[in-house]
């Protein structure tokens, strides 16, 4: 038998159970309370249990941003009319070959101011209609400067070079192999209208002989096709060699003939020759260029 006051103390215990309900639960640790109120959150209407939110991570560290190349050969089309501008675009980029971009922009002025019009040239001709225009664009151009100022950058220092990548190839003393190992390093269209002849030259039995793809053009003929593809090899590299090339409208003004491009008036056998020098240098095919 249980004593009274054992069994009052029962007694009261009985009757808070049934007001307040059972002792509670010890409190969950946080990180299982979190756990619990995201399953939570994250259960649909339908009773699924959605795929939690993604985890921001930190973006990754990244380096310094590289300044890409400017694209040269676009200054030789830009407004002759805002040829200082164009020329200090140049100049600016000289650690990308800018340097040998200005000379050529500066050269147009030298062109400009040695050109003698022929006197026999058709007025009513359309072609040689905008090759005035064009004149008179670059007369403008050239009229920003004082004739000492572009003809110190028509005029290369023997430091200009320094700095200046095409430059360095183009004043070097290099020829064979290692010049044309320079050349397919960076075919640049505008390096490779100044090189011309070099790209070919080669010395055979003690002579200077231009030589491609185990051919020697040694005689006038085949000589004159391979300088007209060497002409027209920049074309194939991005230079512009329609009616906006100087080559083509200043030779319009001279007499020498009005044409729409360099390849118009090229020997027959030209073209194709200067898409297989193209395709050699874009495949770094070198022996195709050296004496077997």
């Amino acid at each position: 038998m249980i004593a009274p006051p054992a069994a009052l103390v029962l007694g009261l215990a009985l009757v808070c159970w049934a007001w307040w309900g059972p002792p509670a639960e010890p409190a969950a640790p946080p990180a299982q309370a979190v756990a619990t109120a995201s399953v939570a959150l994250h259960i649909t209407h339908g009773g699924r249990v959605a795929d939690p939110p993604p985890i921001a991570r930190p973006p990754a560290a990244t380096g310094p941003a590289v300044a890409a190349a400017p694209d040269l050969t676009a200054l030789l089309t830009a407004p002759d009319t805002a040829l200082r501008a164009t020329l200090h675009q140049a100049l600016a980029a000289r650690a990308h070959g800018g340097r040998l971009y200005a000379r050529a922009l500066a050269r147009r002025c030298a062109e400009l101011a040695a050109l003698q019009p022929a006197d026999t040239a058709d007025a009513n001709d359309a072609r040689h209609q905008r090759a005035v225009a064009r004149h008179a664009a670059l007369a403008a151009g050239c009229g920003q400067f004082a004739n000492a100022e572009w003809l110190a950058l028509v005029n290369v220092a023997p430091d200009d070079a320094a700095g200046d990548p095409l430059l360095a190839v183009q004043q070097s003393d290099l020829d064979g192999a290692p010049l044309l190992q320079a050349v397919m390093a960076r075919p640049d269209a505008l390096l490779l209208d100044e090189l011309r002849e070099r790209l070919l030259l080669q010395r055979l039995d003690g002579e200077p002989v231009l030589y491609f793809d185990g051919q020697r053009f040694d005689d006038e003929a085949s000589r004159a096709t391979a300088q007209a593809a060497l002409h027209l090899l920049p074309c194939q590299f991005g230079l512009a060699c329609d009616e906006r090339d100087p080559a083509v409208w200043l030779a319009c003004l001279r007499g020498d003939g009005c044409a729409a491009s360099r390849a118009e008036r090229a020997p027959p056998g030209a073209q194709a020759l200067a898409q297989r020098l193209a395709a050699a240098l874009r495949a770094r095919d070198l022996h195709r260029f050296l004496p077997r």
